[in-house]
C-alpha cells in the first residue's frame, strides 16, 4: 500500500494526534469524553484555552478504502487539536479541531498502483497525477503548511499558507481504521464562526462520500 510522506513547517507545533486524546484533553457540555459514548444529538467538544499539544503521544492518522469511479480511493486523515492559522494576522480562521486528508486514487484494491493524488486545503483542494507528484521511494510527498494544515504538493511561501517541509518529516504514521465515532453528529471543537470547527469524517460530504467528485472538484 502506497502512503505518503508529510513533511511539516520548521515552526509547526501541533502533529496528528490519535482521537483518544480529546477523552484526556477535551469535555463536552462541561462532561468528560468518551468516544464510545458520545451523545447521540452531537454537540461540541471544548478544550481548555491553554492547551498545548501532547508531546508523549503517538504520531497517528486514519486510513478508509472505498471504490468509487472506477478507482480504489484510499484516503489517510488525519487530526489535529487546534489550528491557530488565522487570515492576514487577524485572529478569523482560527479554530479548536482539524480534520484533513490526503488520498490515492488506485487501480487496485491494496493501493499499490495509485493514478491519481487529492490533498486536502481550507474548505477546497489540490490534485494532481500521482507521476507529476514529488516522490520518495515511489511514495507521495505532501507538504504541510504552517497553522493550517493544509496540504500541498511542493514546498513554498503562499502568503497566508507557508509550507516550508522543513520541519518534522512523518514517514510512518501508523495509519489506524476508523472507530464510530467517524459519524458522530458533533463538532470536534467548541469554535464558532469564520473558524468554525470541524464536522466528523463521515459528515463531510463529498470529501468521505464521493471522493471521486472530490478529486474532479479540486484545483489542478
Amino acid at each position: 500500500m502506497v502512503t505518503p510522506i508529510l513533511k511539516l513547517n520548521a515552526k509547526e507545533q501541533w502533529r496528528p494526534q490519535p482521537v483518544e486524546t480529546v477523552e484526556r484533553l477535551g469535555t463536552i457540555g462541561g462532561q468528560p469524553i468518551r468516544l464510545s459514548n458520545l451523545p447521540a444529538n452531537g454537540g461540541r467538544i471544548d478544550f481548555p484555552h491553554d492547551m498545548k499539544d501532547p508531546t508523549h503521544t503517538p504520531v497517528a492518522g486514519y486510513h478508509r478504502v472505498v471504490k468509487e469511479a472506477n478507482l480504489w480511493w484510499h484516503q489517510y486523515w488525519l487530526w489535529y487539536l487546534y489550528n491557530p492559522w488565522s487570515f492576514a494576522g487577524t485572529g478569523v480562521g482560527r479554530h479548536e479541531g482539524d480534520w484533513e486528508f490526503v488520498q490515492l486514487g488506485c487501480t487496485d484494491r491494496k493501493g499499490d498502483k495509485p493514478v491519481l493524488v487529492t490533498a486536502s486545503q481550507h474548505r477546497s483542494g489540490q490534485k494532481r497525477e500521482f507521476w507529476r507528484c514529488e516522490l520518495e521511494g515511489g511514495r507521495p510527498v505532501i507538504y504541510v503548511a504552517l497553522g493550517s494544515h493544509a496540504n500541498f504538493f511542493t514546498a513554498g511561501d503562499r502568503g497566508q499558507d507557508v509550507a516550508d517541509g522543513k520541519g518534522k518529516k512523518l514517514t510512518n504514521l501508523g495509519w489506524r481504521d476508523f472507530g464510530k465515532w467517524k459519524d458522530w453528529l458533533g463538532r470536534w471543537g467548541n469554535s464558532t464562526g469564520p473558524g468554525l470547527s470541524p464536522e466528523s469524517p463521515a459528515c463531510q460530504g463529498e470529501r468521505w462520500h464521493a471522493p471521486h467528485l472530490y478529486h474532479a472538484g479540486a484545483a489542478g
